[in-house]
């Protein structure tokens, strides 16, 4: 029996064995013997720095060489690994020794050992921003809040010092690394800002794909998809309030980007499926995983070889502006060097989303308030607070959607391709309620009318087979219920048995006429359970039970040929062919067995390509696509 699948809405509790590393860094204004003899003794060691004085495993010169301690802490992070090996290594005993979950194998690939330990604070696991693992951590805490910051009380301050650059990039997700990466190579003194201790930002938790038309990937699939089709569709979607000279942007530019991708040494595959919303298949994904997490390991290099100077820890906090009310630079605070200034003729604001900022939600979607976002921690919105303070006009702020692809109760993005690929959704009541296919701005509206706003994701073997590694990751993390049958599932779910196994229920022909009676669509899932018959012949038997007008049959060929045009350039496409010239000349149409069925319930069969899944609403217009076999 072939497994059922379906996500959970909590996460299980694991644990983990985290890395024992920090600082041990004398406190201000006090010397080094008497930092020696707090942080051995008292309070302080409870923190790391006491604890490795403690254990007379090192001082304050250990961590700090030369008392240098930077925004980044990239000093002290290499102490660290020095001691107690790579993040990488550390991730690779973890699993080893047999951790279900561990923090150094993340999908972060965090390289900063001080992300999550703090030598003279408690430390904390930063991946509990987004989940709720139980990870016991020494000298610890199971959380720490990044709350949004009132900038306007930095209106008014004085920087420490000033230093001057080209350009400044505000936000290190996928479009600021990208932006200083390009900006270095054209030999601007570029320094990117980020105030969270990594970066990748929102970008690093992108579950799906990109969206692309006319790549090399489409065209080597026999997909006709073009920048024109993928602007009518994203206007369509976005019911004509999109800027249209944005959207011509996005879309005559996302074959441009991949290639630039690719040119970094990255690689994406074409997903034959048609997300909610698309004429074609146009999303293209890793298949290592989440391809956020991908795109920036790859981007990564690229940007530390352009010469960028890379600070994290570091907040713009305003954007200095000269007499005339031009932008002339930015005002940071950094985590350990204070206020100063950077004098820049160019500032790129690319701070993301406000979604983890509640002021801004209750403002601009109060509706939404106090609902789990996927966003990084930290997308407080904050450029929108530096342009709004130096002028700039902000607009379609509400235009905020739900996203159906959240594990609840959690911030995990479940990527969109475990329902692209066959899984559906259902509501407690066990009901399928809504098209799995639909743009999710659709899809998401029709989610919250659901009984509790809840609803469970829905699939099997097939959709493991198309995306193995994803799967294995969210059972990993707890988040999926197995089952071997519908009232199996529907029991360990708390769903109505009954109600659960019509969504898949077993074929009886007289129950699917009277379905087809109620105008309702059915679809016959798998063959006929025989040896020896093949898919095509079970489509044939099923269209004959239920007195089908005609069977349309979408195969990797655009039709019927005199023979194999793979292998005979000059093979001939039939526009019409009847059942016995098929027959006699053994046309690979479908199997001799569909074929002779088909002729004796006189049911035309009509073949088209399945490369575009447009055609068949080509052919439900009646346009003129493919072959028609039938009756002389």
């Amino acid at each position: 029996m072939t497994p059922i699948r379906m996500l959970q809405t909590a996460l299980a509790a694991v644990s983990a064995m985290m890395l024992l590393a920090g600082t041990a860094q004398a406190a201000d204004g006090m010397d080094v013997a008497s930092a020696k003899t707090i942080y051995s003794q008292g309070a302080k060691a409870d923190y790391l720095a006491g604890y490795h004085m403690k254990k007379k495993v090192a001082d304050c010169s250990t961590c700090h060489p030369n008392d240098k301690v930077t925004d980044s802490q990239s000093e002290i992070d290499r102490k660290c690994t020095t001691c107690h090996g790579t993040y990488d290594s550390l991730g690779k005993k973890d699993m080893a020794a047999g951790q279900k979950i561990s923090a150094h194998a993340g999908h972060l690939s965090i390289d900063s050992c001080t992300t999550c330990h703090g030598g003279h604070e408690a430390s904390f696991a930063y991946c509990n921003n987004c989940h709720i693992f139980d990870m016991p951590m020494k000298f610890g805490r199971q959380k720490i809040a990044y709350t949004p910051v009132d900038l306007s009380i930095y209106r008014d301050a004085m920087p420490n010092r000033t230093e001057k650059a080209d350009f400044v990039v505000v936000g290190a997700g996928g479009a600021g690394i990208a932006a200083a990466i390009e900006a270095s190579r054209k030999g601007l003194k570029t320094i990117v800002l980020e105030k969270m201790p990594i970066i990748g930002g929102s970008s690093l938790l992108s579950t799906g794909g990109m969206n692309v038309a006319g790549s090399k990937q489409q065209k080597a699939a026999g997909i006709n998809d073009t920048p024109e089709m993928f602007t009518q569709d994203t206007l369509k979607v976005g019911k004509g309030t999109n800027d249209k000279v944005l959207v011509n942007v996005l879309t005559e530019q996302s074959n441009s980007a991949l290639e630039w991708f690719e040119s970094l040494g990255g690689k994406l595959d074409l997903d034959p499926g048609v997300y909610g919303g698309c004429q074609a298949p146009r999303m293209h994904y890793t298949k290592s995983g989440g391809i956020g997490r991908y795109m920036i390991k790859e981007m990564k290099p690229a940007l530390e070889k352009s010469g960028a100077d890379v600070r994290v820890n570091s907040q713009v906090v305003r954007l200095e502006r000269d007499k005339n009310g031009a932008v002339t630079g930015v005002l940071v605070k950094g985590k350990n060097t204070g206020l100063y200034r950077i004098s820049a003729p160019t500032v790129l604001l690319a701070t993301g989303s406000y979604a983890n900022n509640g002021t801004l939600v209750s403002k601009y979607h109060p509706e939404f308030f106090g609902m789990v976002t996927s966003a990084q921690p930290g997308s407080h919105g904050d450029g929108i607070y530096l342009g709004q303070d130096v002028g700039a006009k902000v607009t379609h702020l509400e235009r905020v959607q739900v996203h159906p692809n959240i594990a609840s109760g959690t911030s995990l993005m479940i990527t969109l391709a475990m329902r692209t690929n066959g899984g559906i959704l259902v509501n407690n009541k066990g009901q399928r309620f809504f098209n799995d296919n639909a743009p999710r701005n659709e899809l998401g509206a029709a989610m919250l009318k659901q009984p509790a706003q809840k609803v469970w994701l829905i699939y099997d073997d097939a959709v493991v087979a198309k995306r193995p590694k994803v799967h294995q990751g969210y059972v990993r993390l707890g988040v999926v219920t197995e089952a071997d049958t519908p009232e199996a599932l529907a029991k360990k779910l708390g769903l109505p048995a009954e109600e659960f196994a019509r969504v898949a229920e077993p074929y009886i022909r007289a129950r699917a006429v009277r379905h087809l009676e109620k105008g309702r669509v059915v679809l016959f899932g798998c063959g006929v359970g025989c040896p020896f018959f093949s898919t095509d012949t079970a489509a044939v038997l099923r269209a004959a039970e239920i007195n089908a007008d005609v069977i349309l049959l979408a195969k990797n060929i655009d039709g019927v040929y005199d023979c194999d045009p793979a292998k005979n350039a000059d093979a001939v496409k039939f526009d019409a062919i009847t059942y016995d010239e098929v027959l006699k000349r053994h046309l690979a149409v479908m199997d001799s067995t569909a074929t002779s069925l088909s002729m004796d319930n006189h049911i035309p069969v009509l073949v088209f390509a399945l490369k575009d899944p447009y055609n068949i609403v080509r052919v439900l217009r009646g346009e003129k696509i493919g072959t028609i076999v039938k009756e002389a």
